[in-house]
């Protein structure tokens, strides 16, 4: 391919290129092999947009040396024919030596244009594909500097919410931590408390109820062993304490 027709085909889908790279990397900006491997592809097609330009700059001053040097002559040779148009016009005899010369020399003329108009339209193709040249590489590279920086918003983005994350779950660890408490508000210990007094209170129950079987034991004792209230009781029961043996004997006749 012809380094015309390649700059064709480069140029024409050199917009496209551009805009899908930068998608492509913009799309692959998570895993960072993929990010790094998209731009170094959107750098070295920058870099090929640089050497074509450079390389069509080259030619442009190529051919235009070569016009310059075909111009030159035809220039010359333009000249020489109208100075024997002037001899002719001005001899009065001898017209037919420079007649002649000037026939040869209009011919010689003749053949040379096409080539310097076909050389001068090269010159303008080229020129315009240059300028196309510069104006995609402009294109290309502010595509990686966007891609660059929009990579690197994208990072930082990524941080700023990798911190945000952070916090969200602290402040929702806190906010956890901070609902028990509240709605605990010591239920735990009031628990506590209610069954220590409880327990409290069953322990007092069982006290009082040992110590009224000890004083209602220590009563029938003392009313055993009292002797005044054991003749009382026995009165109440219709006999009388320490009675003799005729009191005893009376108190059965009386039964009959």
């Amino acid at each position: 391919m012809s380094l015309l027709s390649f700059t064709k085909c480069f140029i024409g889908a050199g917009g496209e290129q551009a805009a899908a790279a930068l998608t492509t990397a913009m799309v692959k900006m998570s895993p960072e092999a993929a990010t790094a491997a998209e731009l170094k592809n959107m750098e070295q097609d920058l870099d090929a947009a640089g050497q074509l330009i450079s390389q069509l700059q080259c030619e442009l001053t190529d051919e235009r040396h070569a016009y310059d040097v075909i111009n030159a002559h035809y220039t010359q040779m333009m000249g020489a024919a109208e100075n024997l148009q002037h001899q002719i016009d001005a001899a009065s005899f001898l017209k037919d030596p420079l007649q002649a010369s000037l026939a040869t020399l209009v011919a010689q003329i003749e053949e040379m244009v096409p080539e310097l108009d076909q050389d001068k339209k090269e010159i303008e193709s080229t020129l315009a594909l240059l300028t196309e040249a510069e104006v995609a590489y402009q294109a290309k590279a502010t595509a990686l500097r966007d891609a660059k920086a929009k990579l690197t918003r994208a990072k930082n983005d990524m941080a700023h919410a990798a911190v945000e994350e952070q916090r969200a779950a602290w402040r929702a660890e806190t906010a956890r931590a901070v609902a028990g408490l509240s709605s605990g508000s010591g239920s735990g210990i009031n628990v506590a408390v209610d069954a220590m007094m409880q327990t409290a209170q069953a322990t007092r129950d069982r006290a009082a109820t040992l110590d009224m079987k000890a004083k209602a034991l220590s009563g029938a004792k003392t009313t055993e062993e009292d002797p005044n209230i054991a003749a009382a009781m026995s009165a109440a029961a219709g006999t009388v304490a320490n009675a003799t043996v005729a009191d005893r004997l009376a108190a059965l006749q009386q039964r009959k």
